[in-house]
């Protein structure tokens, strides 16, 4: 082999690996903004999980990439029906972060129907990243008191508050295993990002990941045997595999770019992700085994944080770039995309009705954040938020 030939990559890799390092010091200054601004790129918890992507990876993101206004090619804008009625047993209730007066933040909880929405956290300390449990009688979400985050529970019958964790490090990003007995978060513990788990009650903290590289984003499978994540142990961020004890580690994805925001169809039978491979963020999808990449948007603009409907036959996206982003949505194999939101401004965080008729989504077409309800020919079928709430981050009972 030619001597030119292999000092050139290793020229490459030593100047993937600054670039890496200036991006480490960016986003970490952006992630401090989003936390502060639950709007920034569709919602605090989307922000961290893109970010998180960034820090992990050598590869240079170009960021104009991320700001551009939205071009959506060949994507039809839907034609509105008359506003149907969302029945009251189909309703559901709807979680969500406020910050209202003085910076006070709280979960706030809303039925679809049109009720009064209410705290059930009264401390106002600055909270994110707000996860169901299974059976609909728990809350977790991650909350910064006395100057550090920490994961908690709330039971949304008795108001009661638990705190799960107690670290001096940063725990946040909670998500609860199928059968609702453990829930998985990602934490700063140890120097960098890992991936723990712990029993639903606080007990029994088990550290999943133990690698020098980070580790972040887990999501369960729907059947609870694996964990999905990003790690750049390999060097770049890729999307991994481990069962739910942390062993049988498997690597799905292998890319310079970076490949992030994993999400698993709820039939268990395809992982969607967001990746860089192109030259800027499109959805693909994959199987659990990594096999079949697919690639399902081709969007000069940021497409990102995909979202499965309950039936695995859809999947919804935040395309655009900062202060100009909509929600989209496609069939599960990339075809009949829809743009459902048009307004200027910025749409994004959407969570499915659990019949899959509806999504509620975070919006600023009003003049600040809200979160509304629409159907899915994009129509609004009503507000659940104040104006006066500056709301985020809305996730709907399953």
């Amino acid at each position: 082999m030619n001597p030119k030939e292999t000092v050139q990559p290793d020229r490459d890799r030593q100047k993937w690996s600054i670039v890496g390092l200036l991006l480490v010091f960016i986003a970490s200054v952006w992630l401090a903004a989003c936390s502060s601004d639950p709007n920034a790129l569709a919602g605090a918890a989307g922000a961290q999980e893109t970010l998180i992507a960034q820090e992990l990876s050598p590869t240079p993101v170009e960021t104009t990439a991320l700001l551009a206004t939205p071009t959506l090619e060949n994507i039809s804008v839907p034609t509105l029906e008359p506003t149907p009625t969302i029945l009251a047993e189909a309703a559901g209730s709807i979680a969500y972060i406020s910050k209202q007066e003085g910076d006070q933040t709280n979960l706030m909880l809303a039925n679809a129907i049109g009720s009064l929405s209410t705290a059930l956290t009264q401390d106002g300390a600055e909270k994110n990243s707000p996860s169901w449990s299974p059976n609909g009688q728990q809350i977790a979400f991650a909350a910064k008191v006395d100057e550090n985050w920490d994961v908690y529970v709330v039971d949304v019958n008795t108001g009661a508050v638990t705190q799960l964790t107690n670290s001096p490090a940063k725990d946040w990003l909670p998500g609860w295993s199928p059968d609702g007995s453990m829930i998985t978060f990602e934490s700063f513990r140890d120097g960098n990002f890992e991936i723990y788990r712990i029993d639903q009650d606080g007990g029994n903290l088990v550290r999943l990941t133990d690698n020098q590289a980070g580790d972040a984003h887990p999501v369960w499978s729907p059947d609870g045997q694996w964990i999905a994540f990003v790690s750049n142990r390999d060097g770049n961020a890729d999307i991994y595999r481990m069962d739910s004890n942390g062993g049988n580690v498997q690597r799905l994805t292998s890319n310079v770019p970076p490949d992030a925001s994993p999400a698993w169809s709820p039939d268990g039978q395809w992982l969607a992700f967001t990746s860089w491979r192109d030259g800027n963020p499109e959805i693909y999808r994959m199987r659990p085994d990594g096999s079949e990449p697919q690639r399902l948007t081709n969007n000069n603009s940021r497409d990102d944080y995909p979202t499965w409907s309950p039936d695995s036959q859809s999947i919804l996206y935040v395309s655009g770039g900062k202060g100009a982003e909509n929600i989209v949505v496609i069939s599960a194999d990339g075809s009949n995309p829809r743009v459902l939101t048009t307004d200027p401004g910025s749409e994004g965080s959407p969570s499915w009705s659990p019949d899959g008729h509806y999504l509620a989504f975070q919006t600023d077409r009003a003049g600040s954040n809200e979160i509304d309800i629409m159907n899915l020919n994009g129509e609004i079928i009503r507000k659940i938020s104040t104006t006066a709430q500056d709301a985020s981050e809305p996730v709907w009972k399953p």
